[in-house]
């Protein structure tokens, strides 16, 4: 019997609430619910479930609450041999054990001696997510890590992730087991042991040995050593039954147990030898060295006294860009290969490329960065590139701002300029005139244009969060002429022009800008297609940390605060829905001559095509100097606009023009307020012969309003439909998911051989009528004293929901 704690126990989390694992999406990803109800180990361990948790448990602290855990865990997008991985993982902490997931990728657990608050768990976390970091240099997703995202206040433990050791037969990879530092993967049981002596390496290096690996008598030895030098409640009995290949009697007991005498630990194999060779022990055990073995020798005395001068200037001006292996010369602004740093350089050194690299790393003044990167907010000089980012480390800066010089108004021209600009964006947004922002209040779509405008230029260091899409039916409306004054003003360094499939790139270099123009969007394909481009652009509109590779570089991670605008010719250039919360859609809605024609156009460009001179200066003033207004938030979603509505409409799911109105009509399949969506698709392809699959269906009842449930039993056929409510929500706030489907729901096809295939008796049907005429009286209520606003009520219904514990 396993005399220590069962991995269960350790991995302790999440009061009464779980995730699990319902199957694979179309595009290959796990598909998953979040439910309140407690973790069946059972059922997790035979793989009939495969369940997660948060590691995040909240109890009752006098009158407060308080959050604790005792294991921490990180998921790692690696891709990596478990011998590779874990001999890394070992030495950056021999007490983590590594997991292989579903996907063949990686999870890390670090159990605690005791429950510990969740502050200090989320600083360690954190701490280590650092180091992983600094080892790979992509695949370190920090959203991942737990705990986080917990709210102990409200009762919510936030993230949490799948657990080890469940063959789920749909699962990709079954074998969700831990590894040995070596990389030998381990039963639950000896993981268990493991974790139970992860204090000491040596022992728990040994559990998952092979015969052959060193020796079981060599292993059995030291293991003895560790025991006796530590006073251990642990025998070599049982260390050897931890090995895949245990040794057998005699040769236990007698070549191993009795050899090794009390005397021996006290002469030749004391606990100082233990301390002193326990480096080349685990060498032995595991395949390699825990602590990397140090260089030696040290360079002295690396360049003549004449030419100390060039040295100095050489290294005053080279930096070296770690990430990119190139050297960047002040002198010049640009990269450079080692070949070319040899070209330039060589004759200070003799010529020779390995002494022009020693001379610069033996300098303790030689600049090294970590990579490039584009930080308007943290630029200084051009003379002084190197900054220091949030997380302390040196970076290149590779920002250079517009070398045109801001305007003051101090001129009628100059001022002339600045109210032909603003007259631009006054006639590009007066169509459309306003838009809705979270709160219910109307924003003047000018003013708020020029926010935007005015960011750049004023708060380089803060993302706007949301992009502006202008829409415009006809040509030449004026859309390229604030675009290009902008884009100078910022230096066309700064500001990229791009294609739709440009910034789907996995290169992603524009994002080294402060403004990004998609031109011309108009997204092509099946609407999946779209969905998954939109997809694919979304982190770029509202996040800051992502992963790069620009031509002629390796892989990195960039900071970026580049904010985006989109034009368009079509109506349907999105797949948008009415609840975006990425895109200020405006629709321009006027003629070139209903914009002022050439003779409002001519005050911006010369007939040679070049901007009026002064123009930009004035306007660059103005952007820097303007007043942001007060209910402006960079962090903000989009405003809502009408023309935003005619888009998620001409550029929706296709299905949607054939189900919203059966649907608002409550005709057939969606009569009933509780549906199985497989039951109304099967219809719906029978009858009103509509295409598509059944992921269509329900991205269409999503977009309606409705509501998934899930997998329900239907008791008297033993089916398990998923369960949609459409409507009359808060009747069912304090029902529960079994009444949905077999109190409060007919199938379909009521006919004899529709009810025999549910198995629904004469009095199965009377008890749900009577059921139904319930929902009925509701309506009938409900429509005589509505007391919410629709949009308001649906949140107080699910809010219900959640505190009774609804799913």
């Amino acid at each position: 019997m396993n005399k220590f704690m069962k991995l269960e126990d350790r991995l302790e989390g999440a009061i009464g609430e779980r995730g699990q694992f319902l199957g694979y999406t179309n595009d290959g990803k796990k598909d998953a619910v979040y439910r309140r109800h407690h973790i069946d180990w059972e059922k997790h361990f035979s793989g009939k479930e495969f369940f997660g948790l948060s590691p995040v448990k909240i109890i009752q602290n006098g009158n407060a609450r308080k959050g604790v855990c005792r294991w921490i865990a990180w998921d790692l997008d690696i891709d990596l041999s478990p011998e590779d991985f874990c001999r890394i993982v070992f030495r950056i902490n021999p007490e983590f054990f590594c997991y292989k997931t579903s996907s063949g990728r990686w999870h890390i657990h670090h159990y605690l001696d005791d429950w510990t608050d969740v502050e200090v768990c989320r600083k360690i976390a954190s701490e280590y997510e650092n180091k992983f970091k600094k080892v790979w240099k992509k695949g370190v997703d920090t959203s991942h890590s737990l705990p986080k995202g917990y709210n102990v206040e409200e009762g919510k433990p936030g993230g949490w992730l799948f657990l080890p050791y469940c063959p789920h037969p749909d699962l990709k990879n079954k074998e969700l087991c831990s590894y040995s530092p070596s990389g030998n993967s381990l039963s639950k049981s000896q993981t268990e042991f493991a974790i139970n002596w992860r204090k000491y390496p040596i022992i728990r290096s040994m559990v998952g040995s092979f015969n052959g690996e060193g020796g079981r008598e060599w292993r059995l030895l030291l293991a003895k050593m560790v025991i006796v030098h530590n006073n251990l409640d642990l025998t070599p009995y049982e260390v050897n039954e931890q090995f895949n290949e245990p040794l057998k009697e005699p040769y236990l007991t007698r070549d191993v147990i009795q050899r090794h005498e009390k005397k021996d630990f006290e002469g030749d194999f004391t606990k100082q030898y233990l301390q002193e060779h326990t480096e080349k022990y685990l060498k032995d055990i595991n395949g390699f060295w825990r602590k990397e073995l140090k260089g030696v020798g040290v360079l002295d005395g690396f360049t003549d006294p004449e030419q100390e001068e060039k040295v100095e200037e050489f290294l005053k001006n080279i930096i070296y860009i770690k990430n990119d292996d190139l050297w960047y010369d002040k002198t010049t602004g640009k990269e450079y290969s080692s070949k070319a740093l040899q070209v330039t350089y060589g004759h200070i050194f003799n010529g020779k490329l390995n002494d022009v690299i020693k001379t610069f790393s033996a300098n303790q003044g030689a600049q090294l960065v970590e990579q490039t990167v584009y930080r308007p907010d943290l630029f200084k000089t051009i003379e002084d590139p190197i900054v220091k980012d949030e997380n302390g480390l040196l970076q290149l800066n590779t920002y250079r701002p517009s070398n045109i010089e801001a305007t003051p108004p101090n001129s009628p021209e100059i001022k002339k300029h600045i109210e032909n600009f603003k007259e631009l964006i006054r006639k590009l947004t007066e169509h459309e005139g306003i838009g809705i922002n979270g709160k219910g209040e109307e924003i003047s779509l000018y003013d708020y244009v020029l926010d935007h405008l005015s960011m750049p230029f004023q708060q380089p260091g803060n993302k706007v969060r949301s992009a502006i899409l202008f829409h415009s039916k006809e040509f030449q409306v004026g859309k390229n002429t604030f675009f290009s004054i902008v884009q100078q003003g910022l230096s066309k360094d700064n500001c990229a022009v791009i294609t739709p499939t440009e910034a789907i790139d996995r290169a992603k270099g524009f994002l080294e800008h402060q403004l990004v123009l998609i031109d011309e969007i108009k997204l092509e394909g099946k609407f999946q297609e779209k969905i998954s481009t939109l997809n694919t652009m979304k982190p770029m509109m509202t996040n800051e940390d992502f992963r790069i590779r620009p031509l002629f570089h390796n892989w990195k991670d960039i900071y970026s605060t580049c904010f985006f605008m989109l034009f368009t010719n079509h109506k349907d250039a999105l797949a948008v829905d009415e609840n975006e919360a990425r895109y200020t859609i405006i629709d321009i809605g006027k003629t070139r001559e209903e914009m002022g024609g050439d003779d409002f156009f001519n005050r911006f460009w010369t007939t040679e095509g070049k901007l009026v001179d002064g123009l930009v200066g004035a306007v660059k003033w103005f952007l820097s100097n303007r007043q942001i207004s007060k209910n402006f938030n960079f962090k903000s979603p989009s405003l809502k606009t009408n023309f935003l509505k005619v888009m998620s409409k001409e550029g929706g799911h296709p299905l949607l023009k054939e189900i919203e109105p059966l649907y608002k009509e409550r005709a057939t399949p969606f009569h009933q307020s509780v549906i199985s969506i497989q039951d109304a698709f099967d219809w719906l392809k029978k009858e009103k012969r509509i295409t598509g699959r059944i992921n269509d269906l329900a991205d269409v009842l999503k977009k309606l309003g409705a509501e998934r449930i899930g997998e329900v039993k239907h008791k008297r056929s033993g089916r398990k439909p998923t369960m949609w409510i459409l409507r009359n929500n808060d009747f069912f706030c304090d029902k529960s998911l079994t009444s949905l489907v077999n109190e409060y729901w007919f199938p379909t096809d009521m006919s004899e051989e529709g009810k025999k295939t549910w198995s629904l008796s004469s009095g199965d049907v009377s008890m749900i009528e009577g059921k139904l005429k319930e929902i009925d009286g509701y309506e009938e209520a409900f429509e005589e004293n509505p007391e919410e606003d629709p949009e308001e009520q649906i949140e107080t219904i699910r809010r219900n929901r959640r505190l009774k514990g609804v799913a």
